[in-house]
């Protein structure tokens, strides 16, 4: 598996992470027994600024994810030119 070193950007995608769950939590109290679904019923009632801190910390996590898939790609290329270096017979003394 390849390695991939520990960027400050993750905390910061575990903070929104755990954000969002708490919102999606306090809709889940609040509206149990809405006909809408907990979700629904929160997004419609909830206010500006909740919905768009809301929107703000899905749209961090996303964009996190993204930059891990980044990572994780030029992680797994280095593994393969390395891999390939280590097999190029043109290195290999007859």
């Amino acid at each position: 598996m390849p390695k991939i070193e520990i960027q400050s950007f993750f905390y910061d995608l575990l903070h929104c992470k755990n954000k969002i769950l708490a919102t999606f939590d306090k809709w889940d109290e609040k509206y149990d027994e809405d006909e809408r679904g907990a979700l629904v019923a929160g997004i419609q009632e909830c206010e500006n600024p909740e919905l768009i801190t809301l929107l703000m910390n899905i749209q961090k996590l996303a964009a996190g994810y993204e930059q891990i898939k980044e990572l994780m790609d030029k992680a797994e290329q280095d593994e393969v030119d390395a891999a390939m270096d280590d097999d190029d017979p043109d290195d290999e003394d007859f």
